[in-house]
């Protein structure tokens, strides 16, 4: 994540974009910085892109590192993704584990492996295989969770009692979930197919019978053990 960053403050000095690959050709890596980084990539290897506007598309054979104000991409990734920005759209496929940290961000894509998520407002549509972390504030999950799902609900206290965020659950939870925010709501196509944890200001209405419900009580969800 460090030579992200420094890609994206190198990028805030340069009017142009610049590119460079290296590496032999079954597995070329490629490199892009600049004000506007946007790529078509057909790479074996490994590609950076870091810019203001960053958008990649393409396939790349190992991993791929996005940095940028607003970041977009549709690409295909065969190792692991890790994006980063005021606001991140991925609609691609990863397959080995993601990294996202943004604002804003919408995710409608194919993740085989973990996933890890820390924004403000966040979407998560798709597939994840894998265990998902999520920190955030408004957190709308609607997508196929095959593993473990853990949701932690962080924001601040404005008078709307939503320092612990707001949840909303629409998704198949293949193995349950758990779920802390101060405010966490069940969608009728939710589904569970594990353990549910649920730990809020207030029960939920709806949701599966059975589940385990605590009150949140006045405590923040980041300091609570699972």
């Amino acid at each position: 994540m460090s030579k992200l960053i420094l890609l994206a403050s190198c990028a805030l000095a340069m009017s142009a974009c610049t590119n460079s690959s290296y590496g032999p050709a079954e597995n070329r890596s490629t490199e892009s910085a600049g004000l506007v980084a946007s790529r078509n990539l057909d790479v074996t290897g490994d590609a950076e892109l870091a810019g203001m506007l960053v958008r990649a598309d393409g396939t790349v054979g190992r991993d791929l590192e996005l940095a940028g104000a607003r970041v977009s991409s549709s690409a295909s990734v065969g190792g692991d993704l890790s994006a980063a920005g005021a606001s991140v759209r991925f609609t691609g496929s990863v397959g080995g584990n993601a990294e996202i940290a943004a604002a804003t961000t919408w995710l409608d894509a194919d993740f085989g492996g973990d996933l890890d998520v820390a924004g403000a407002r966040v979407t998560i549509d798709g597939r994840v295989a894998g265990r998902l972390e999520l920190h955030g504030a408004r957190m709308y999950l609607k997508g196929d969770f095959l593993g473990p799902v853990e949701v932690i609900g962080e924001g601040r206290d404005d008078g709307e009692r939503i320092r612990n965020g707001r949840a909303i659950l629409a998704g198949n939870f293949s193995q349950g979930a758990f779920v802390c925010a101060t405010h966490v709501e069940f969608r009728n196509s939710a589904r569970f197919g594990g353990a549910l944890r649920v730990i809020a200001s207030e029960r939920p209405e709806g949701g599966p019978s059975g589940y385990d419900f605590e009150l949140l009580d006045g405590r923040d969800c980041d300091q609570i053990n699972i």
